[in-house]
């Protein structure tokens, strides 16, 4: 019996040494074509047995505020199972000013908020990253400025992101002008990843700077209603 009791342990160890050394896989693809903004993000852990897939086909910004699509869908193989949900979402000043709200209760519950951010954005690595515009506005010579300011904020934007996450890989892109017409169509992907334990050893560093837990529990509570609200389809 003692036999047993001990091989459960070494496989239990083993299950959780190899999820901890096991990569979380982000894939982030935004798309912008005319009028229409597509978003996907997708997230892979443990091996590829648990997968989170986030779709949002319409982005749109009326008078009312930003109302966008999203379809989520999850699947865990290893308990089988696979759910997926779609709803319509609007962000307005409402939402906006409960993020306010949640940044300022979170900086109060949480001693060094940013600099323990800031370092675990440093323990992700980026491992593709492309950007393509396609950018024309009916005259050449406006066109072209507007192409070398394409340019400069690529580059811009590609600096941020080293500054932030760790770039292991050569960005790609191009700014191809349009001169026939008016254009202006982006193509943004990039994948991101951190080791399991690496991640769970990083947020478990939060719990010594916690300061008043109510609050904090208040201020997740206010995050997760920031997306937006739900409205009927």
């Amino acid at each position: 019996m003692v036999f047993w009791y001990w091989a459960a342990a070494a496989c239990l160890l083993a299950a959780v040494v190899a999820a901890c050394l096991s990569d979380v896989r982000l894939r982030i693809r935004y798309s912008r074509s005319g009028k229409l903004d597509q978003l996907i993000v997708i997230v892979h852990a443990l091996y590829g047995l648990y997968r989170f897939h986030v779709e949002i086909p319409t982005i749109r910004l009326s008078k009312t505020g930003l109302s966008y699509h999203m379809k989520e869908q999850t699947e865990a193989t290893a308990a089988g199972g696979t759910s997926s949900s779609s709803r319509r979402m609007l962000i307005n000043m409402r939402s906006l000013r409960r993020l306010k709200v949640a940044v300022r209760e979170m900086l109060v519950s949480v001693r060094e908020l940013k600099g323990w951010l800031f370092e675990g954005l440093r323990k992700i690595e980026c491992t593709r990253y492309r950007m393509d515009i396609r950018i024309g506005t009916g005259d050449a010579a406006s066109t072209a400025v507007a192409t070398g300011l394409c340019w400069a904020i690529m580059g811009i934007a590609t600096g941020a992101l080293d500054r932030f996450v760790k770039l292991n890989t050569h960005p790609h892109g191009k700014v191809e002008p349009v001169y026939a017409g008016i254009e202006l169509s982006v193509v943004w992907e990039a994948d991101f990843r951190i080791r399991a334990g690496t991640a769970l050893a990083h947020g478990l560093k939060v719990l010594p700077r916690l300061r008043y837990g109510s609050a904090l529990r208040k201020a997740f509570k206010d995050w997760r209603s920031v997306p937006g609200q739900a409205t009927r389809s």
